[in-house]
């Protein structure tokens, strides 16, 4: 009788997706996830006997993990846009998982350019005063005074009525992203569980029909 037979060759890899519980920060995502996909690739052995073939991993050679929209934008996605945001854990050559710095959120980002934006308008404030102040004393404006003033009206007027709005514009549409992307991870852990009820369910009262209609 013939002996199994194994293969490997360079071009040889096998692919695998896992859902994984476990609280985990993500590149590309605002929150944190305690249900996760996980993606391995691995390089693979071809075993073939007379009856079967089959593929076994043996060595990893690049492991991500993505949150439920990630997954779900990737799957839906394709040959739109440039990818999608994945968080590395491995590559080959790597000893130990690879560790996520802790990275400044959009939110964090938004409040600290609207600070410092509100620190230069105010000291831009100041000056105006002042000028205001130094040119309403003279007797006379000359065309450079009022091309000055002018400039100064124009560039508060700007400020109030264009530049804060669009900042508090763009940190409410943050804040509604954060507040989308947790509401779909938090109905798809809710689907997952109903999942895997309704399949352990189906199992066990498999199990019971199986048992009352046996014959021993």
């Amino acid at each position: 009788m013939s002996k199994e037979q194994s293969m490997k060759h360079e071009s040889f890899g096998q692919i695998s997706f896992s859902r994984c519980n476990g609280s985990e920060r993500f590149y590309g995502s605002e929150i944190q996830q305690d249900n996760y996909i996980q993606l391995k690739i691995s390089l693979s052995e071809k075993n073939m006997d007379l009856t079967c073939e089959r593929y076994y991993p043996y060595e990893r050679l690049v492991q991500i993990r993505l949150t439920s929209s990630q997954f779900a934008e990737l799957i839906t996605s394709l040959n739109n846009g440039s990818g999608v945001p994945c968080t590395l854990e491995y590559l080959p050559g790597d000893i130990k998982k690879r560790v996520l710095p802790v990275l400044e959120s959009r939110k964090e980002f938004i409040h600290k350019q609207f600070k410092q934006r509100m620190k230069g308008f105010s000291q831009t404030l100041k000056d105006v005063q002042s000028r205001v102040l130094h040119t309403i004393n003279k007797k006379t404006l000359s065309k450079e005074d009022v091309r000055q003033l002018t400039n100064d009206v124009s560039y508060m007027t700007t400020e109030i009525e264009s530049n804060i709005p669009f900042f508090s514009e763009c940190f409410q549409e943050t804040m509604d992203k954060v507040v989308i992307e947790a509401k779909t991870e938090v109905e798809n852990a809710i689907q997952h569980k109903i999942n895997v009820l309704g399949t352990d369910a189906l199992r066990r009262n498999n199990d019971k029909s199986i048992q009352e209609n046996s014959p021993f």
